[in-house]
This record gives structure tokens, sequence and C-alpha cells, in this order.
């Protein structure tokens, strides 16, 4: 709410005091022109109380968060409204009294508590209650949309994210590489065929199915990877090993889908494969991480690294843990993964 609404919301409450007071004490309500000096009085004390609450809420929404200790905010921000509101009217009443502006013994010798500073307090006290309450339900609303906006735009970018490793995945050219392998093994070995094309539908269909999940089981993860792991090791022959070694405690858990097949095609895409040069790619996972690791042939591919699957995997790992993905480039390429948890 803008703040000059928030300070005509104070205004209009204090001129509705002065209507209330006004009439309990006489029976009638102030004149516009007799009792202009009422008015002035009453908007100038009204603007300077409500700019000086609003000053003290912003100030304690800083110091205090409501996210944070919702019971605390809301009694200091009462308490200290409440007192502000005491003093500040304490002090616009002895300035008026000076001025001339209301004849209103401020401080009588009895000091005792009239029924019209009575009325004033619990009306106040009331007032400090409901912008507390309003602001708190101002808090709740903000963060309600604010929260489901943001929700909203993180599960799109997740869904983009994995949108673009589905694209990796079903990409030209891997169908192109794929169907290649299939024309030459249907007349060489039929059995082979056959089994290449039901993990080939293995691993399309674990693609698809995980197209909108945000995060599956790791043993989930690592069948699909053996079934891709299989169509490589039928197109490369012993010219490639894929070794996994996960201990089953960890098959419960969570991994954005389709990681490590991403970083097992990285491995592939970047290194000439032949026998004399094998690419060896080993996975094991401890309580902090999932670690992925294969070497170097000694001919690099030519294919430019743009790092597009590196990239997907560390936004999506964003989401879910503030842990970095590490990445050493040396003798031996290694991606450490942060185990999320269950």
């Amino acid at each position: 709410m803008p703040k000059l609404f928030r300070l005509l919301f104070f205004v209009v409450i204090g001129v509705l005091f002065l209507f209330y007071l006004f009439y309990a004490d006489n029976n009638a309500l102030p004149h516009l022109v007799e009792d202009a000096n009422l008015y002035g009085f009453t908007v100038l004390a009204a603007s300077g109380i409500g700019f000086g609450i609003i000053t003290i809420n912003g100030w304690l929404n800083k110091q205090i968060p409501w996210r944070s200790n919702v019971l605390g905010r809301f009694v200091a921000g009462l308490s200290l409204d409440f007192v502000f509101l005491g003093v500040t009217l304490l002090l616009f009443g002895w300035l008026a009294n000076v001025l001339g502006l209301i004849d209103y013994d401020m401080f009588p010798e009895d000091m005792f508590i009239r029924q019209i500073e009575l009325k004033l307090i619990v009306l106040s006290l009331i007032t400090m209650f409901i912008v507390t309450l309003v602001e708190f339900n101002r808090f709740s609303y903000n963060e309600f949309t604010v929260g489901q906006i943001r929700k909203l735009k993180s599960q799109r970018k997740q869904l983009e994210l994995q949108f673009e490793a589905l694209k990796s995945q079903l990409s030209p050219h891997y169908l192109f590489n794929s169907m290649n392998t299939i024309s030459s093994l249907v007349y060489r070995d039929p059995n082979i065929a056959e089994n290449f094309i039901r993990n080939l539908a293995e691993t399309f269909n674990y693609v698809l199915n995980t197209r909108e999940v945000q995060l599956v089981k790791l043993e989930e993860e690592i069948e699909a990877l053996k079934d891709y792991g299989y169509l490589l090791t039928i197109r490369y022959a012993d010219a490639i090993s894929l070794n996994i070694e996960v201990d089953a405690t960890f098959n419960k858990k969570p991994v954005p889908p389709l990681t490590l097949q991403l970083l097992v095609e990285n491995a592939v895409k970047h290194n000439v494969i032949s026998s004399d040069e094998p690419l060896k790619i080993h996975i094991r996972a401890t309580e902090e991480e999932v670690i992925v690791l294969n070497n170097k042939t000694g001919t690099p591919s030519q294919t430019a690294s743009h790092k597009v699957g590196l990239d997907n995997i560390k936004n999506r790992y964003a989401f879910f843990t503030p842990k970095e993905i590490s990445i050493e480039n040396n003798d031996y390429f290694e991606v450490r993964l942060p185990m999320l948890s269950a």
C-alpha cells in the first residue's frame, strides 16, 4: 500500500476519534468553521503519528522480520506503536495548548485519568492492535503472492531445463547414430538388434516419463543409465566401459533426472573413442556426493564444448541445494554432485 494512502488512513481514523470524543463530551459533532482549530490539530497530529508508525513498522520489518518471528514482531510492533502514539499525543497536546489551538488541561493537578482520556487510551490501543494486524495481513498476502509467483517461476525454469535435457537425448544426431547401429545389427545379429531396440525404447521411455519430474530416486537413474550404457557398449564394444559402484544404501536418494546420462554423454561426446584409446567411466557415491569420473583418451574430440549439459545440471541442482557442483579437469575429468536429502 503506498505511503500516502496509509497516511490518509491515519488522518481518517484521527477525524473519527475527534467526532467520537467530541460527541461524547458535547452531544454534538464539532462545527467545521467554529472548531476548525480542532480539525487542524487532529489532521496534523494524525499525519505525524501515521508517519511515525509507518517508519517504526518499516524499521521493525528489518530488525524482526515477520517470517522469522511472528509473535515477537507482533508484540514489538504493538508496544512501540502504542508508546509512540501516547508520547506523540502528549507532545502535540502540550504544543497545541502553548499555541492556544485548543483549550484543554493536559496535566490536571489531581493527575487522575478522566473519562475522555480513558476512552482515548482504549481507542488508541484498539487502533494500534488493528494497525499491527493489518501490517501482518499485508505481509502474509505479499508473502503468499510473491511466494506463489516465485514457486511458479521456479517450476517453469525447472521444466525449461528438463526440456533442454530432453532435447539433448532426442537430438537428431543421437537418433541417427542409433538407427545406423540398428541397421547394421539387423543382418549381422538379429538378437542383439532386438536387445538394442528394447534398451533404446527403455531409454526413451525414461526420458519421456521424467520430462516433468523434478527428482527421481538414484536407483531409477542408475537403471536408466544401464540401458543407455548397453547402447554405448553395442556401439563401441570394448572401446568403452561404464563401471557403476553405488551402494544400495543410496538407492532412495533423490537426483534430478538424466543427470548421470548427460555426464556420460558428455564424456562420450568430447573424446575420440577407439580400442587403442578406450574411454573408461566410473560412477560411485558417498554420503556427501555422487562422483562421475572419466579418463581422457589421447585424442580429444573436435566437438565444440559449449558446456550446455554441465550448465543444465548446475542450474537444476541450484533449485535443491546451495552446495555447488565441483568439476575437475586435469588428467581425469571429474564431476562431484552434492548428495541431496531424501
